[in-house]
């Protein structure tokens, strides 16, 4: 991958792209690809592809003699499943409030 810079522009191209002698020409300058900062999302993507791609290996290991492929699901299916069981969860795995914990707020409306 390459990344070309002109004023405040930013593109980035593969590095056999067609393109880049057009870039060059037009006064684009190419620079080292900076590297986008993983958040949580990214983190959550790259756990719930591994988590796919796990699973996949090891239904192929079990079903090696079989030749049904119907029944399979499209990686890209597994992977947004994945993504969004996993986002999921983590909503889900906060803290409930189940009423012990009171709230300064609450206390002194109460009292």
């Amino acid at each position: 991958m390459k990344e070309f810079t002109k004023g405040a522009l930013v593109t980035v191209v593969e590095d056999n792209d067609r393109r880049i002698a057009d870039y060059k020409a037009n006064g684009w300058k190419e620079r080292p690809l900076t590297p986008k900062p993983q958040d949580d999302a990214d983190k959550r993507i790259d756990a719930a592809m591994q988590e796919a791609s796990d699973s996949e290996s090891k239904s192929d290991a079990k079903g090696k003699g079989k030749k049904d492929k119907s029944k399979k699901t499209a990686p890209d299916k597994k992977v947004n499943d994945a993504v969004e069981a996993t986002k999921n969860a983590a909503e889900e795995s906060e803290a409930v409030d189940d009423g012990l914990l009171t709230n300064a707020s609450e206390g002194e409306a109460n009292g």
